[in-house]
């Protein structure tokens, strides 16, 4: 069943605000958002684990359940369309992390996640293949200080779906950038997770007011 904003603020006018499109059937690319080891499961031992249980159950049984079967099924369907998938990493460059800023070094305080680390690499299941970009960056947005949007124009993009982690951090600030940056942007809600409903709901319903759509894997596979 598709995704209705609407039903989540009924009183916000998003006939007059929400972007309407159809997503290009030849223009369209796939951003698969940092969909790396460390990020697809809230470990036992992880501060929010420890201090969060109820937060680590819900995530990891959305991650699993939801999130992982919904986005490989999309990246099939994009590879089976010949349509482009970017993907990204998110993390240090470096063992020490002291390139990143303090906001983001604080999350990753002493360092454990650097390039070159097994926990950095993309989950195998989604398995980039030799012909897609990888980006690496160190900040939340893919297209800060990246070289997302030169390549993206290079192939021609005019639309973007948008998957991954987190949907209120990594995911919302890539659709965000991308819908400044004149990309027709549409997150698959489907294909992301934070640490509730409640701030996955609000991630999703401040991309559907204003900055572009929300539908699910199922929505986006028809349309295309």
């Amino acid at each position: 069943m598709s995704w209705n904003p609407q039903a989540l603020d009924p009183e916000y006018p998003f006939d007059l605000f929400a972007p309407k499109f159809q997503l290009s059937k030849t223009q369209t690319a796939l951003l698969v958002i940092d969909m790396q080891v460390e990020y697809l499961e809230i470990t036992v031992d992880s501060p929010v684990g420890q201090q969060h249980p109820a937060i680590r159950n819900y995530f990891n049984n959305r991650v699993q359940s939801t999130v992982i079967p919904n986005t490989v099924k999309l990246i099939n369907a994009f590879q089976d369309r010949k349509l482009r998938t970017v993907y990204t990493r998110n993390g240090c460059m470096t063992s020490t992390g002291e390139e990143m800023s303090p906001r983001l070094r604080a999350l990753n305080n002493p360092p454990k996640l650097w390039r070159g680390t097994p926990r950095y690499e993309i989950a195998d299941v989604f398995a980039p293949r030799p012909e897609d970009l990888v980006i690496d960056k160190l900040t939340s947005g893919g297209f800060t200080h990246s070289q997302l949007d030169h390549a993206l124009h290079n192939y021609n993009i005019t639309d973007v779906v948008i998957v991954g982690l987190f949907a209120d951090m990594c995911v919302f600030g890539t659709a965000r950038a991308a819908a400044e940056l004149g990309y027709n942007t549409l997150i698959a809600e489907d294909c992301t997770a934070t640490n509730t409903q409640r701030a996955h709901d609000e991630a999703m319903l401040m991309h559907a007011r204003r900055f572009g759509r929300v539908a699910t894997a199922d929505d986006v596979i028809n349309e295309l």
